[in-house]
């Protein structure tokens, strides 16, 4: 086999790998939703009313290290007096 030929077929192995390899790199964690965050809220004794749920419309980030808190949620949750214990990870399911 010739350098030249050896080279395109490591070029062209290498372009296999990256499309295989980009779609599971690229990849989001399935995130929860509104009413896991509302639902969360409501266990802990508060009323999930429309407040709630507003403030569980802004979703979580993902990141690699797991859901991180939207600040518009939790700030949402905190001005309804809902406590941090329970604000933290009820955003995180938003």
């Amino acid at each position: 086999m010739t350098f030249q030929r050896v080279k395109r077929m490591a070029a062209a192995a290498g372009v296999v790998v990256a499309a295989g390899a980009v779609p599971i790199v690229a990849a989001t964690p399935a995130s929860a939703s509104q009413s896991a965050c509302t639902n969360y809220v409501a266990s802990h004794g508060y009323y999930a009313g429309p407040k709630v749920k507003e403030a569980c419309s802004y979703g979580a980030f993902d990141t690699p290290t797991g859901p991180f808190p939207s600040p518009g949620c939790e700030l949402g949750l905190r001005k309804l007096d809902i406590k941090s214990e329970v604000s933290s990870p009820a955003c995180r399911r938003a």
